[in-house]
């Protein structure tokens, strides 16, 4: 138990990350859950718990039983249910024993921990991991929903295979995902990212997405059905009011037909009383005048069947109020309502006024009871009653066992109005209406859905780890041979280099005495003396042994004349040559003994004099080579042959590590191409290098070091090695941009002072007089910043200034220049790139509005809390031949006008484009609030025929300003396309145009061919476009031929793919498509080809002087002799004059738009001259 409660406590981390990852997966996927059963298709969380335990142990299982906790609290807490604690605080078991049991099946039967990447270990886990391990969890889930009444027996075997389904689809999907996101134990799972997770998620979310939108549509269309219930209910209610008031106002006129006697009103009441059920009694009032109003009291009253518990003496009160112009309505009590129906004085000498009143009452159920039967109202239960929040009555009808069920919250509310009572119906679906009119093809969707998504993870888990296997055999492969070629080439060196750089002296001599009885040719060579003296001279060897060897070796051969078994004798030794040299040999002896004597003695003195030469030297060199500089030494191909300690201590790799490498892997990167030409140009022409660059630590850590190369070159020649000595100059180079950084920047907020800033200035000034370019200067000044510093000292203050200096930089782009000149003073260079100084000055005004958005945000100084504003002036450059410091002082003049018109704001040094800016940015405001407050309204332009007959109309749109009056698109569409509301004007000028033509339909009005809206470049390259239009249309039920659009040239070829496209889907929609002011843009036949247009539109400007200039007049009869031979539609535009009109008919055009024929009119307007004709 201390052993667990330890591992919580060292695992508290993974069960908070569990926990959370749990409950947001879990809580995301509520949507896709089937509303009726609390079971989803695919469980993401049983996937994730899985993983997590399989990853961090059991000790993250209460962190799973939490977070299904609150899942299930979410679900039910609402929910009116028996044992609802119990059942809130069992339910979350089910996730921890399928966590649980997962686990221990997975480790039992399918070899867990492993990296899935076998097919029988895949196959084995999710089946043991899956299906088995969900399904006793399914079970319990189910029966606890179940014995909660939560779902019904019919449900039952619905929810398990849902549940079990959900899972199963949820480990499948779900665990490979976290293992991928948290699984660092093998290569796979990194390497599965793109080839499993990413796919996985994809088409996880495309199906959650396709079946969201599915169920929006279907909820929708149970809507519309409750919605048409509902109404239809209404009606029937008011209807069967109606024949109340109907019955009442009979009786009475009955009654004022003769003298009205007792038996002559039971009469009548009790004939009404039998066709009418829901009548329960009716009384005769006597009016009498009161101050202002009328008295009444009861004459007589009949009931159905004597009944005396109608409360007749609260009637008189009731209907005090009477109005003679109409009846009244009135609750009786909590089943019954009263409708009184006046009666009047007639005939030449009366007041006219009332007299009397019929009042009837009636039982509300049975009421409600005979409006509902009179129609097919099937799985709907109504609710009628007075008040939703107090209510006197409550009446309900078509309830089955007292059971509703609106889950889907499809439940409507109307308000019906009897006479002068407003009442509320209330019209719920029952259980048996979702099972009549829910479409399954959503669900069907989803469960498809989510069933291939995990097959196919498993799929891909299968060839990903098919993958692996294959790659791990080639690595074992690629090692093992890799192994094989180093021993090889090791044999193949030591072998080399015995052959090349040593020479062998092969001998026999006698065992007992050591006279040689032969020696090869190799000894007078190597020695110097002739092989017959070695013969010849008993005791050669011995006396031409150096002084300092010879007690030592014939030592060891004494030792070895008295052994009496085989042996090997290797020793080294030297010997004087016959010039007198010293000669190092190394003699390997061999001994044969047989039967305890020595039969045979030979051998092989090696000359090793070379090898002790060069031992030497390399102890020499070793201590050399050991210096406080780095030192390494490659071959010609520049491959690592060693390295020095100082190497490792600067570089941090060690020898091992670089042996055999080239020296590229020291490469910071930092150096371009051009650098390592001129490097190699000087280290083989000069065969030595020195000089700064730079290189990178095994750490990854990029330091300067100045290094020496040197070549070095053989007998002929030829470069055979690099020699590189080199030091770590990090410090020198700190101490110098330290130096630089002093001299440059400001030491407490690390941005450029006014050396760098008026430095940078003079560059930019000249590149923007060069290329013909302009630039900007915000000078910026914090306000009231002295009295922050006064009161809570230099710290808080200057810990504010660097934090404004951390903000400036932020909003900045990379070519700007933020600087503070001092104490709290700052100056931003906006690089000079705008083409003209009014583009300068928008510039500027947008960065300027950020930096104070920026510096009015709240700032934390330690504990202290403070806001700023900040004064802001802006010069433009260049102006004539300014200087720096004059654009300074014309930004700091601005910046003085800033904080004498109230501090925060900003000011330009050029009052006219002060104004321009003010102007365009209270335009802008102006405008979002004309979207908010829906100032807009459509013209209507009409299209004429030849024929004078309307045909079509194009939508203008306006604004309805309070001031300004009605503004046309030139005085603010500039502004919208400016600042990307022309999408929201867009999207609002589709809409209205689609339902304006429907109300005209609605209305009964003369079938308008169709309106052509204008669709703005920025609209029309909008991604959803086609969808916003196909919503519109949809939306309001209009025909598509109905609508058209028009596009401008310049809009159509952006992307001309794009374009064609989009306007082929919109033409099988059926609608018509137009190019608007066609002439003026980028016209080209190729693009008029491709493109499916239906309308070209003439622009005004060559309409206006056809008859006074010849070329506009050839434009516009070329523009419709082409339109004809292309089979599209012409429409001349800006038709003001009677010859204009002609002039076209003329040439071939067929339809007209301009102020000849009308200006664009409202709504209202249009309608009642072209629609009521």
């Amino acid at each position: 138990m201390a052993k667990l409660r330890d591992s919580w406590l060292n695992n508290w981390r993974n069960i908070i990350l569990t926990t959370l990852l749990f409950y947001v997966a879990g809580r995301l996927t509520f949507p896709l859950a089937w509303f009726q059963g609390y079971a989803s298709a695919v469980w993401p969380p049983a996937g994730i718990g899985l993983g997590a335990v399989l990853l961090w142990g059991y000790a993250v299982l209460p962190g799973i039983y939490l977070a299904d906790l609150l899942l299930h609290y979410e679900m039910l807490h609402t929910a009116d249910i028996p044992f609802k604690p119990l059942i809130l605080f069992l339910s979350p078991l089910s996730s921890v024993v399928r966590t649980w049991l997962g686990c221990v099946l997975a480790k039992r039967f399918a070899d867990f921990p492993n990296e899935l990447v076998a097919l029988r270990s895949i196959l084995l886990f999710f089946f043991w991991a899956g299906p088995l391990a969900a399904f006793v969890p399914a079970v319990f889930g189910t029966t606890v929903l179940f014995l909660a009444g939560i779902i019904t027996e019919q449900d039952i075997g619905f929810n398990f295979l849902t549940r079990w389904l959900g899972d199963c689809l949820g480990i499948a999907i779900f665990t490979p995902l976290f293992f991928i996101a948290f699984n660092k134990s093998h290569r796979i799972w990194r390497q599965r990212l793109f080839s499993l997770g990413i796919p996985l998620i994809v088409i996880f979310s495309a199906v959650a997405v396709g079946y969201l939108y599915a169920q929006d549509r279907e909820l929708g269309r149970l809507h519309k059905l409750i919605g048409n219930q509902t109404a239809a209910v209404k009606e029937a209610l008011l209807d069967e009011f109606s024949v109340h008031f109907s019955l009442l106002a009979r009786i009475r006129d009955m009654a004022d037909l003769k003298t009205l006697n007792e038996t002559y009103f039971r009469f009548s009441v009790q004939t009404g009383l039998k066709q009418h059920p829901d009548l329960e009694g009716v009384e005769w009032l006597k009016a009498t005048r009161a101050n202002q109003g009328y008295h009444f009291v009861s004459q007589f009253a009949e009931t159905k069947d004597n009944n005396h518990a109608i409360d007749f003496g609260s009637i008189p009160r009731l209907i005090r109020p009477l109005d003679a112009n109409q009846g009244i309505v009135a609750l009786l009590d909590t089943q019954h309502y009263v409708i009184a129906v006046p009666s009047f004085e007639t005939g030449a000498y009366t007041c006219e006024c009332i007299k009397g009143a019929m009042a009837g009452v009636f039982d509300i159920k049975a009421f409600l009871y005979d409006a509902m039967h009179r129609g097919n109202y099937n799985h709907i239960a109504v609710k009628l009653t007075d008040d939703l929040a107090n209510p006197k009555f409550e009446s309900l009808f078509g309830v089955n066992d007292n059971e509703t069920s609106d889950p889907l919250r499809l439940t409507k509310l109307e308000t019906v109005s009897f006479g002068n009572q407003h009442w509320f119906l209330q019209v719920i679906p029952s259980k048996s209406f979702l099972t009549e009119h829910y479409s399954w093809s959503p669900w069907q969707l989803l469960i498809g859905g989510m069933f291939l998504t995990g097959f196919m993870g498993i799929g891909l888990l299968v060839l990903t780890g098919h993958t692996e296997l294959v790659a791990t055999q080639i690595d074992k492969r690629t090692l093992e041979l890799k192994r094989s070629n180093l021993k090889l080439a090791a044999r193949e060196r030591q072998f080399r280099k015995l052959v090349q750089t040593q020479s062998a002296i092969v001998w026999r001599a006698d065992p007992v005495t050591f006279k040689f009885v032969f020696v090869s040719a190799e000894a007078a060579s190597i020695l110097g003396y002739p092989v017959k003296l070695w013969l010849v001279e008993p005791d050669f060897w011995q006396k031409h042994l150096h002084a300092d060897d010879k007690e030592n070796v014939l030592n060891a051969c004494a030792q070895g004349s008295i052994n009496t078994k085989n042996r090997n004798y290797d020793q080294e030794y030297r010997m004087i040559a016959a010039d007198g040299h010293i000669v190092w040999l190394r003699d390997i002896a061999t001994l044969v003994v047989e039967e305890g004597v020595i039969t045979e003695l030979y051998g092989f003195m090696i000359d090793i004099t070379r090898q002790r030469y060069s031992e030497e030297q390399l102890r020499l060199a070793a201590n050399t080579f050991e210096t406080q500089q780095g030192i390494m030494i490659t071959d010609k191909d520049a491959n690592i042959l060693r390295v020095n300690k100082a190497f490792t201590q600067i570089t941090g790799f060690s020898a091992q590590q670089v042996l055999g490498e080239n020296p590229r892997l020291l490469k910071s990167g930092r150096h371009d191409q051009a650098f390592f030409q001129n490097y190699w140009e000087q280290l083989l022409s000069n065969d030595k290098f020195e000089g700064e660059i730079w290189n990178r630590r095994k750490n990854g850590e990029v330091y300067p070091e100045w290094q020496t190369v040197t070549a070095v070159r053989n007998e002929l020649g030829e470069v055979s090695h690099y020699v590189s000595v080199f030091s770590d100059i990090t410090e020198k180079k700190d101490a110098e941009n330290k130096i630089h950084n002093m001299a440059f920047y400001d030491p407490l907020t690390n941005l450029p002072n006014r050396r760098l800033l008026l430095d940078r200035f003079d560059q930019d000034i000249a590149i923007a007089r060069r290329h013909k370019q302009y630039g900007a200067v915000l000078y910026l000044d914090l306000d009231h910043f002295k009295v922050l510093n006064d009161s809570q000292g230099h710290l808080v203050g200057d810990e504010l200034l660097i934090q404004v200096g951390q903000r400036l930089s932020s909003v900045l782009r990379e070519e700007d220049t933020p600087a503070r000149l001092g104490g709290d003073e700052f100056v931003v260079l906006l690089h000079a790139n705008s083409e003209s100084l009014a583009a300068a000055a928008d510039n500027a005004m947008v960065v300027a509005e950020k930096i104070r958005e920026q510096l009015n945000t709240p700032f934390i100084l330690g504990q202290y809390q403070h806001q700023i504003g900040t004064s802001i002036g802006i010069a433009l450059f260049p102006e004539g031949q300014d200087s720096p410091d004059a654009v300074l002082q014309q930004a700091d003049t601005a910046m003085y006008r800033s904080k004498s018109s109230g501090r925060n704001a900003i000011s330009f040094f050029q009052p006219s484009m002060q104004e321009a800016a003010d102007l365009r940015l209270s335009l802008e405001q102006d405008l979002r609030g004309a979207i908010e407050q829906g100032r807009f309204i459509l013209c209507y332009h009409p299209q004429i025929n030849a024929e004078g007959r309307m045909v079509g109309a194009e939508a203008l749109i306006r604004w309805e300003d309070k001031i300004k009056g009605r503004l046309s698109p030139a005085d603010f569409i500039p502004v919208a396309e400016e600042s990307n509301l022309i999408l929201t004007i867009g999207k609002w000028v589709l809409m209205e145009a689609c339902n304006q033509i429907k109300m005209w339909e609605d209305d009964g009005l003369g079938i308008l061919p169709y309106v052509s809206i204008n669709v703005s470049s920025r609209q029309f390259r909008q991604q959803d476009f086609v969808s916003q239009v196909k919503y519109a249309i949809e939306s309001t039920g209009i025909a598509p031929s109905r609508l058209g659009i028009e596009l401008t040239e310049s809009a159509m070829i952006v992307d001309i793919e794009d374009t064609i496209e989009k306007m082929k889907t919109l033409k099988a929609l059926g609608i018509t498509i137009a190019v608007d002011d066609f002439g003026t843009g980028y016209s080209s036949l190729v693009y008029l080809k491709q493109l499916p247009l239906d309308v070209l539109k003439i622009d005004r400007g060559f309409v206006r002087d056809i008859l006074n200039d010849s070329s506009d007049a050839v434009i516009v009869e070329t523009i419709i002799s082409m339109a004809k031979h292309l089979n599209i539609q012409v429409i001349a535009e800006g038709v003001e004059t009677a010859g204009q009109l002609a002039f076209l008919k003329q040439k071939g055009c067929s339809v007209f738009q301009g102020y000849y024929f009308d200006q664009p009119l409202t709504t209202a307007n249009f309608a009642e001259t072209y629609l009521k004709r």
